[in-house]
């Protein structure tokens, strides 16, 4: 049984229930360990339609404030009434890889106790993934745009100060099609490869989760062929629903443990003040 889901989002930028209500939907699902990530806000050159409007400075500090805020509530009542459910929460956040903006990235890390920060990579120069038009797009430009993805995912492990590399496959969510045809190459499979060598290199682990079942490509990240490159570099791994409301806390955890399984898998990964704890499953 998967004892953690860490990647979770609340109201405050994109997601529908608050900390407290995203909590409790955690305390049904028998979770050891429940993980907020909330997006960070963005440089001023980058921008994310899906975020709500206003001050997303104000709001993420908000949201650190109330997670801090449960953290030590849950600690508390765990201790009065240990006969209840209550997972540790802990405490991240989700942070867009831009790397011409160090100094930004560092501010955002050191603003709070957290304890994991996930990396993720949302935008290959300005461009974003999620906007991207694959439809205009030649088959060796689209094939191009994946590469550019696993160089970006390289840098960031290079980097060296992130915990846990988000949807390692998030390129793909509206070309599933044309992701698997690249994913079969030779020349792919050594991009994914060394991009995978490099996250293992940094003391990363790789997040596995049901997100993208949600979304339009269908499939569990990562997809299998990228799943097997992991298992063979002993690539450790962590758990997540990459939930945005209370209905899909911990989703399709039972699929998520027999996919990790078929690869050798029986160990994830959690964070506590940025130090990994292994978990069996």
């Amino acid at each position: 049984m998967i004892q953690a889901d860490i990647h979770t989002h609340t109201h405050y930028f994109h997601g529908r229930n608050t900390v407290e209500e995203m909590y409790k939907s955690a305390q049904k699902k028998n979770l050891k360990y429940y993980g907020f990530s909330e997006h960070t806000p963005l440089p001023d050159d980058f921008s994310c339609l899906l975020y709500r409007k206003g001050d997303m400075h104000k709001a993420f500090a908000d949201y650190a404030c109330d997670v801090v805020n449960l953290k030590n509530k849950a600690t508390r009542a765990a201790l009065i009434y240990p006969e209840d459910s209550w997972p540790t929460v802990l405490f991240g956040m989700e942070l867009d890889f831009t790397p011409k903006h160090l100094e930004y990235m560092d501010t955002l890390i050191e603003s709070h106790p957290f304890d994991y920060i996930i990396g993720t990579v949302h935008f290959i120069d300005s461009q974003s993934i999620a906007l991207w038009d694959h439809s205009s797009a030649s088959k060796e430009e689209t094939f191009l745009f994946f590469e550019q993805y696993y160089q970006k995912i390289a840098e960031l492990a290079k980097w060296g100060k992130a915990d846990i590399i988000a949807h390692p496959d998030f390129v793909k969510i509206h070309c599933v099609k044309d992701f698997a045809e690249w994913l079969e190459t030779k020349h792919a499979q050594n991009c994914v490869e060394q991009a995978l060598y490099e996250v293992r290199a940094a003391g990363m682990v790789l997040e596995v989760s049901t997100g993208g079942l949600k979304k339009t490509c269908k499939e569990i990240h990562p997809a299998p062929r990228i799943m097997e490159i992991a298992a063979k570099l002993g690539l450790a791994i962590s758990f997540s629903s990459d939930s945005h409301n209370t209905e899909t806390v911990a989703y399709a955890f039972d699929e998520l443990a027999q996919f990790a399984s078929s690869y050798g898998y029986k160990q994830h990964v959690i964070f506590e003040k940025r130090i990994p704890k292994i978990l069996d499953f």
